[in-house]
């Protein structure tokens, strides 16, 4: 959902918010109306504070869009409009068809024209991505060896990049391999994290390809005269078909 959030940002005028469902249920939201469109993505269908925010919003009379694997679910049986989920595993999956939702929308907000030209090259995203991990695994493998039992690392990504790298660090290193790390933005990371930073501080640097890519090269310049365990991650570097 971040990245849709920094795409909203850049290509349309409909106001989008992202917000947490815990904090939405909790603190409210003065934009969330009979006017709002609500899209919540939960691949089980009952995550406790998605299906909360969907039943409160259909007793307001608030569209819900639910995007997962079960149409007999609690959070589809709340939602205005249910996507299925049919893909087993992978989060990309999940990403096409926020894309195609997203993109869909702000092309009927005549926003965004070649809608179709998108829509037909995200088709190749599987192909691809299965492709780029291929290309990258030796490299991750040669990365895993050097870093896997290291104490401590940091992880920084901005703007559209910023969402992946704080899935990455907290769901998949601290959460499911148990280890410490600190993620910050590109832009944040001037702002106090940087004092931490030593010779011996793994840091990986994940760069994007927008607007923002100045800030994570800002970064690569100070981390390379700190660290001597600095790993950048460049998708640029990667190869992709295209229509």
């Amino acid at each position: 959902m971040m990245a849709i959030n920094e795409f909203a940002k850049e290509l349309t005028s409909v106001p989008v918010y992202l917000e947490q469902a815990a904090e939405l249920i909790h603190r409210g939201h003065k934009k969330l109306n009979k006017d709002a469109v609500v899209v919540t993505l939960s691949k089980s269908g009952d995550t406790k504070e998605s299906v909360a925010i969907a039943e409160w919003c259909k007793a307001q009379g608030i569209r819900v869009v639910a995007i997962t694997r079960h149409a007999d679910s609690p959070l589809a049986a709340a939602a205005s409009w249910h996507i299925p989920m049919c893909h087993k595993n992978g989060v990309e999956y999940e990403y096409m068809l926020l894309y195609w939702l997203f993109f869909r929308v702000i092309f009927r907000h005549g926003e965004f024209a070649d809608y179709a030209r998108f829509a037909s090259q995200l088709e190749l995203l599987p192909e691809n991505l299965l492709q780029a991990k291929r290309q990258f695994d030796p490299r991750a493998d040669s990365i895993a060896a050097q870093y896997h039992d290291c104490d401590y690392m940091m992880w920084i990504g901005g703007a559209e990049m910023w969402g992946e790298v704080y899935l990455f660090s907290m769901c998949i290193l601290e959460e499911m391999q148990w280890k410490r790390t600190k993620s910050v933005s590109s832009a944040e990371f001037f702002h106090g994290t940087l004092e931490l930073l030593e010779k011996e501080v793994p840091l990986f640097l994940v760069k994007g390809e927008g607007r923002c890519r100045a800030l994570d090269e800002r970064v690569e310049r100070f981390a390379e005269k700190i660290t001597d365990h600095l790993v950048v991650i460049d998708p640029r570097g990667l190869s992709a078909e295209r229509h």
